[in-house]
């Protein structure tokens, strides 16, 4: 009985967080499909277009080990707040930015609230699960994010529609501002604290990740690289090859984002029962297989479906990796764990973007998703050869 009014209350706080990701994210889905199209109807090439992805994982790249580190001793509660005060900063000059300048200055400050953001989430998602459910808990945190950018992107939509392109623009970010604020206001009031580790535990355990800790940041590194790659570029290579429509690549877009949506926690429920490294290699190598013939087709239709596969690829992979981590190092260094990751995320994905559309535009528009391809099946190797003898670990 305990156990069960136990489970209901971590349940209870899992909503919560769940609640402040899903608002807190709304903008994510209409950025990674607007802002490629946006930066180039005022005159943005592919290079500067990518570099608006870049400068986002640069800082987020700067700042995340401090950031990680910091809530291990403080924990992580109030740093989540502040991400969505800075998200909501960053929202309201989005909807003013006329000029490439401004995104720049927008994206910069949206990245501050991004380290902010995800170090907490995952870590308190962690500390309320116990280790049989924590691909579970992890993909809850992702589908709220991916469901919060569906739910955003489809408000974006309408407003785009009948408020025309530049006043929708302005309209939306606006309200995405006034809900990082309610975000804000619910983390503040119904989240609980992370685990507080004193100083001098901190420095004692800090040294002992493990040498699996460091083979998976290496496999991170290069699958942030080649996927980032393609974030910017897809829709500039719809536009290239099929239409400038906004409705048409809204349709071509759902589909995908839908996996992302509601599949996240169901997949991570699969690497709880069967172990990380199978559904992390499996989603790999779907990816890859994916990415090497999106080029290949004609049809707009066998696109979205490709799409769709690609997405359920990495969906099934980044859950089983990120509760990996957690798998791999000690409770009182989460903070840190996840600092370090997701640095070596950001690593990755401050060079994908630049080098991707370097390639775009320089050597074809099909390099860039033949090398996320390769990349993403030589990865899928070293899952497989790397982590072969990994343990599962013990259950609570």
């Amino acid at each position: 009985m305990d156990g069960e009014i136990g489970d209901n209350i971590m349940e209870n706080k899992l909503v919560n967080l769940k609640t402040t990701i899903m608002l807190g994210s709304f903008a994510f889905g209409i950025m990674s499909f607007l802002l490629p199209i946006y930066a180039k109807s005022i005159g943005s090439d592919a290079i500067s277009i990518g570099g608006l992805f870049s400068i986002f994982s640069l800082v987020t790249l700067l700042l995340r080990p401090i950031i990680g580190k910091a809530i291990d001793r403080y924990g992580g509660k109030n740093f989540l707040v502040l991400a969505f005060v800075f998200y909501a900063i960053s929202m309201v000059l989005f909807s003013y930015s006329n000029s490439i300048f401004l995104l720049y200055i927008s994206r910069l400050i949206q990245a501050i609230g991004s380290s902010l953001m995800w170090i907490p989430a995952y870590t308190i998602a962690m500390d309320m699960a116990d280790n049989k459910k924590r691909g579970n808990a992890i993909g809850q945190v992702d589908g709220a994010s991916a469901k919060g950018a569906l739910y955003g992107a489809i408000i974006g939509f309408v407003f785009l529609t009948y408020l025309g392109f530049v006043s929708g623009w302005s309209t939306i970010f606006k309200v995405y501002a006034v809900l990082a604020i309610v975000a804000g206001y619910i983390a503040f009031k119904h989240l609980p604290e992370t685990k507080i580790v004193k100083q001098e535990d901190i420095s004692l355990t800090i040294n002992k990740f493990n040498s699996n800790f460091y083979k998976l940041l290496s496999i991170v590194f290069f699958s942030s690289i080649s996927i980032s790659m393609l974030t910017p570029l897809l829709m500039i290579y719809l536009q290239d090859k099929f239409t400038t429509d906004i409705q048409t690549l809204a349709f071509a877009f759902i589909p995908a984002a839908l996996v992302y949506s509601f599949l996240p926690s169901k997949l991570g429920a699969i690497s709880d029962k069967f172990g990380r490294i199978t559904p992390m290699a499996i989603g790999l190598i779907g990816s890859g297989i994916v990415s090497l013939g999106f080029t290949h087709f004609s049809s707009l239709k066998i696109l979205i479906v490709l799409w769709v596969l690609e997405a359920i690829g990495i969906t099934m992979a980044s859950p089983a990796q990120e509760a990996l981590v957690a798998d791999i190092v000690g409770e009182n260094i989460r903070g840190s764990a996840y600092g370090w990751y997701l640095f070596i995320a950001s690593l990755g994905a401050s060079v994908g973007p630049l080098l991707g559309g370097f390639l775009y535009d320089y050597f074809g528009h099909s390099i860039p998703f033949y090398l996320n391809g390769i990349i993403l099946l030589l990865d899928a190797f070293l899952v497989i050869v790397l982590f072969k003898n990994l343990k599962r670990p013990a259950k609570n």
